[in-house]
């Protein structure tokens, strides 16, 4: 499968258009991976992300939906330094916002949140200014993405952030500066409220650490977006809107960081972060793996604190009753050792987050595509050590992740169709 081809631990994609109803196990239940989805409610072909992890190599103890926390009222969280996922969710009141407008921040599937003990993963398809209407929107999101890193920083807690921030951060970071200065009616680049935001978010003047620049402070035309109406990447006329950030204690762990443009797959590619197997500070040995939970399996001893995961969806955990069911006679000589086997609590605690979800996904040739082409995801986060093949992270916004399952005859533009942020 592509998975196996992009040889990471946790593979992260947004934009994914993908609905729940047409969601099949093929891309859902995949040997050696959880997944864990997040959809857009209520529209179809529309946003979207989803999040895979390797079994073999690590497990998330909980993991939640949406980025304000209001999807998620009664999680079975497990605790870590006395401290869940739970505490410090942003719930109604925040920012001053009501519960409605909470829950229309979380209603186009635009983040999946994974708790792997040693740091918190943020999945993110952050929202795009279409319109000056929009705006709004945008900003409120970027404002509880905020208040919930932070709190989670008091907290003692490690954050990555990886994805579609949908902002340029610099002039560096875009092809035509004074483009965007125009359009938008500027004084200057950086009037820009998202750039204002962003700016203030990261180091310096932040808690979060743009991998990229810590290891390319200087480098220019590193776009990781292009405009495909006017098939703007054989010129390099893009922006960087993808990024990796990390807290300030976990930049230690990082051996590198680089874009990879000449990966093809949308009208994103990828961006890579190395880690470092073992490291010294103080005089002391730290060993990644030692760091990272690898060996606790929570899937088994308490599921529904990751009911999330595509395997515990109803229609996956084979709890689903089909109409032919309800028109044959029942077998009550079975009845009795059908009872207890777990399957309606998982049912139970999954289906009222799958029943606002809608579907727009088939699976193709996925497999032997992704061989011809090698590698064929638009946009990566790569986490690998020195020494052996070790975490991996990748995300990546491409028009339907479906494109990765078949051979697609065009690549279509994104959500948004100029990405002049």
């Amino acid at each position: 499968t592509i998975l196996e081809t992009l040889d990471a631990d946790i593979i992260c994609f947004q934009e994914t258009k993908i609905t729940l109803d047409r969601l099949e196990a093929s891309m859902a239940i995949i040997p050696g991976y959880d997944a864990y989805f997040s959809f857009a409610k209520g529209k179809a072909a529309y946003s979207g992300v989803v999040t895979y992890v390797k079994t073999s190599s690590i497990t998330p103890v909980a993991a939640e939906e949406g980025i304000t926390g209001i999807l998620n009222q009664s999680p079975a969280d497990i605790k870590y330094n006395n401290q869940s996922l739970s505490d410090t969710r942003m719930r109604s009141g925040i920012s001053g916002l009501t519960t409605n407008e909470l829950l229309d921040l979380d209603s186009e599937g635009r983040c999946v949140i994974l708790d792997f003990q040693m740091f918190i993963l943020f999945n993110l398809y952050c929202p795009h200014e279409s319109s000056s209407e929009r705006l709004p929107f945008k900003m409120n999101f970027y404002k509880i993405l905020q208040a919930r890193v932070e709190a989670l920083l008091r907290a003692g807690r490690q954050v990555i952030i990886l994805g579609d921030m949908n902002v340029t951060h610099k002039e560096i970071d875009h092809c035509d500066p004074q483009r965007s200065v125009r359009e938008y009616e500027l004084e200057s680049f950086g009037d820009h409220p998202a750039r204002k935001w962003f700016d203030e978010f990261v180091a310096p003047n932040g808690p979060m650490v743009d991998l990229f620049r810590k290891f390319h402070p200087d480098e220019k035309g590193m776009y990781t977006c292009w405009n495909t109406l006017i098939n703007a990447r054989p010129a390099n006329y893009g922006t960087r809107l993808d990024y990796i950030l990390v807290s300030q204690d976990l930049v230690k762990w990082f051996k590198s960081c680089s874009v990879e443009q000449k990966v093809m797959g949308s009208d994103h590619c990828p961006v890579v972060g190395e880690l470092h197997d073992e490291i010294e500070e103080d005089g002391h040995k730290y060993i990644l793996k030692n760091e990272i939970n690898l060996s606790m399996n929570i899937s088994d001893e308490k599921p529904e604190a990751l009911r999330l995961c595509a395997k515990y969806m109803q229609k996956f955990n084979g709890s689903q009753q089909t109409l032919k069911s309800f028109f044959n006679k029942p077998n009550t000589k079975d009845d009795n050792s059908q009872t207890g086997n777990g399957s309606d609590t998982i049912k139970a605690s999954y289906d009222n987050l799958s029943k606002s979800k809608n579907a727009d996904f088939n699976i193709g040739n996925f497999g032997k595509q992704a061989a011809k082409q090698k590698l064929t995801t638009s946009k990566s986060v790569k986490f690998k050590s020195r020494k052996r093949k070790q975490k991996s992270v990748i995300s990546s916004n491409q028009p339907s992740l479906l494109s990765y399952f078949k051979q697609s005859t065009q690549t279509e533009s994104s959500e948004d169709s100029l990405k002049y942020d």
